[in-house]
């Protein structure tokens, strides 16, 4: 009875031990875990932290509101509910260009570079003209023309004609004039415009239209030579494409009437967000956010220049935005590369 009494006195103590240190060993274990998990906590919360004030940078810096949107990592693009603000700032409402047509429309359909038909049906079809608009085709009109986005697109198929037809330096000079001569029937801006009484073509630097003197001529070219356009790598001087065909257009206009060459920059600078409007508000989410310059605040000719409007100079600043999650998304359309 004895050695019993021991023997299960022994078996006790051994038992009470070992929860002893099995309670000692969980203890240990949480003294070692706490301060990881605390540390884990710290980092998660600087993280979420992070990635919040970088929305605010961003709502701060394009005026839209970012809560409950996706934020882009490299390769995304950031959707957002609203982008009325950047659109205010980079497409001004009713925004006068300082320059009239005054009988220009009349001569091109006169010498075939407007087919009225032709022209009148394609908006039918798309959403008619208003009457005043009509009457630019048959009379001269001495009224600024006003840019606004119901009008972008007819503005830009307005000046187009008139950039790859009218007789001027910077056409005959030029590279579709010179290097590209005996294919000047097959660049957008000449096979795409269908709505002529004659093809492109043949309409390409035939018309006088305006008359310039040497002086202007010597003006066009330059400032034409110095204006890019995101659809592609090449300046207003070779005019490939509608676009450049048209802001072509808007120089010779505006430097034969007067125009300042600052002035004709800063009215150019508009035209071009108004036909590219997706790819400026990315400029001017560019400027704000990565140099700290607002929109209205940044030099139009710097920003119509290669490093910034040509097609591969957009692409390196879209690839930025890209990769810092900052590409906004602008509802407006702008001018396609046709009619």
């Amino acid at each position: 009875m004895v050695v019993a009494k021991i023997e299960k006195s022994s078996v006790a103590r051994i038992l009470k031990n070992k929860v002893r240190r099995i309670k000692n060993d969980r203890s240990n274990l949480t003294d070692r875990l706490v301060p990881i998990l605390l540390v884990v906590s710290i980092g998660f919360a600087l993280a979420i932290g992070s990635m919040w004030q970088k929305i605010r940078n961003l709502e701060s810096a394009v005026g839209i509101k970012v809560a409950g949107t996706k934020v882009a990592t490299a390769g995304n693009t950031q959707t957002s509910g609203t982008t009325s603000e950047i659109q205010k700032e980079i497409l001004p409402p009713n925004y006068k260009l300082g320059i009239r047509f005054n009988d220009v429309i009349v001569k091109m359909v006169q010498m075939g570079a407007i087919d009225k038909d032709k022209f009148l049906k394609l908006y039918e079809e798309r959403s008619p003209l208003t009457a005043a608009q009509k009457k630019l085709l048959e009379s001269s009109s001495g009224d600024e023309i006003v840019l606004n986005q119901d009008n972008a697109q007819l503005i830009l198929n307005l000046l187009w004609p008139l950039g790859i037809s009218n007789k001027a330096k910077v056409l005959s000079e030029g590279p579709m004039g010179t290097q590209y001569k005996d294919k000047v029937s097959s660049f957008a801006s000449t096979a795409g415009w269908t709505l002529g009484s004659k093809d492109g073509g043949s309409l390409f630097n035939s018309l006088s239209i305006i008359s310039l003197s040497p002086e202007q001529e010597n003006l066009v070219k330059e400032i034409a030579d110095s204006i890019y356009r995101p659809c592609c790598g090449n300046h207003t001087g070779f005019p490939d494409c509608n676009h450049g065909a048209a802001m072509l257009g808007f120089i010779e206009l505006a430097v034969s009437q007067g125009m300042s060459k600052d002035e004709i920059y800063n009215k150019a600078f508009v035209l071009n967000s108004y036909w590219f409007p997706q790819n400026y508000a990315e400029l001017a989410t560019y400027f704000k956010q990565q140099k700290g310059i607002a929109w209205n605040k940044v030099n139009p000719k710097e920003v119509l220049g290669v490093n910034y409007s040509s097609g591969q100079g957009y692409a390196a600043i879209n690839k930025e935005l890209q990769a810092e999650g900052l590409l906004p998304k602008v509802q407006s359309g702008g001018g396609g590369c046709g009619v």
